[in-house]
């Protein structure tokens, strides 16, 4: 009984980095995609409602900006939020930028889906670093988990798993 145990151990510990990685490996295609696809939207005007910055004294966390803006397209009105943190933001100080154009009324340009106008990006950036790194680790996750489940299924199913049957 105690080998069997081992061998559904490897196989259930398997799944949790299966789904791990596939999670990376959807994230990072989403910002892809996104980005990719953002090529050919419509660019609109907008106007910023809100620009906060988070600080942290944990270098690892560094700063976050969010801001959340407004926008017309085809007469009805829609709302979008942009965020990124350290140096993923696409400039290095956003924040200032941002709260500049709203403490003047001006507006400044998001990039519209014209099939689904709920669907807006402030800005057009792909962060490779990030990018990279959500694609790595879910692709190790992944692979390790998939390895880990096939592995346990062969040594529970496989041959010389029944040990003493003909």
């Amino acid at each position: 009984m105690l080998p069997n145990l081992r061998k559904l151990i490897l196989l259930v510990l398997g799944i949790p980095f299966v789904i791990l990685g596939t999670r990376f490996l959807l994230d990072a295609g989403e910002s892809f995609l996104t980005f990719r696809s953002a090529e050919s939207w419509s660019p609109q005007n907008a106007r910023i409602l809100a620009v906060d910055h988070f600080t942290s004294a944990d270098q690892a966390l560094g700063s976050q900006t969010v801001v959340r803006y407004t926008y017309e397209f085809e007469g009805q009105r829609h709302e979008g939020q942009f965020s990124c943190i350290g140096d993923e933001c696409p400039l290095p100080d956003l924040h200032t930028a941002l709260r500049a154009a709203q403490d003047e009324n001006r507006d400044v340009a998001v990039l519209v889906d014209p099939g689904k106008p709920s669907r807006s990006v402030l800005y057009r950036h792909l962060h490779m670093p990030l990018f990279l790194l959500k694609a790595g680790v879910g692709l190790f996750c992944f692979l390790t988990g998939s390895f880990a489940v096939i592995f346990g299924v062969y040594l529970l199913s496989g041959p010389g798993a029944r040990k003493g049957e003909k």
